[in-house]
């Protein structure tokens, strides 16, 4: 999941008075964007002052994937299952 934070509390609290302000927006808005739950033009806006301007920073959580592999023989039945762990960069 991606979002936007920033490392001290009070900077996340004045960035988000000075979003609200420069946009014209609610708290709640802001925070759909910082969140990427909301994807209009206007929040990637926000998104792009929040980092270059504002010292936010963008977090993205990696996970590890399971993904099942089936060997098949010449006939299409199902010989073997091969779990394999895939990795996101």
């Amino acid at each position: 999941m991606k979002k936007i934070e920033w490392s001290d509390p009070k900077k996340k609290n004045e960035a988000y008075k000075q979003l609200m302000k420069m946009f014209n927006t609610s708290k709640c808005t802001v925070s759909l964007a910082m969140s990427f739950k909301r994807n209009s033009l206007t929040a990637a806006k926000m998104r792009y002052v929040a980092i270059s301007e504002l010292g936010g920073k963008q977090l993205v959580e990696d996970k590890e994937k399971v993904k099942s592999i089936k060997i098949l023989d010449s006939k299409g039945n199902v010989v073997k299952c091969i779990e394999e762990t895939v990795s996101r960069l």
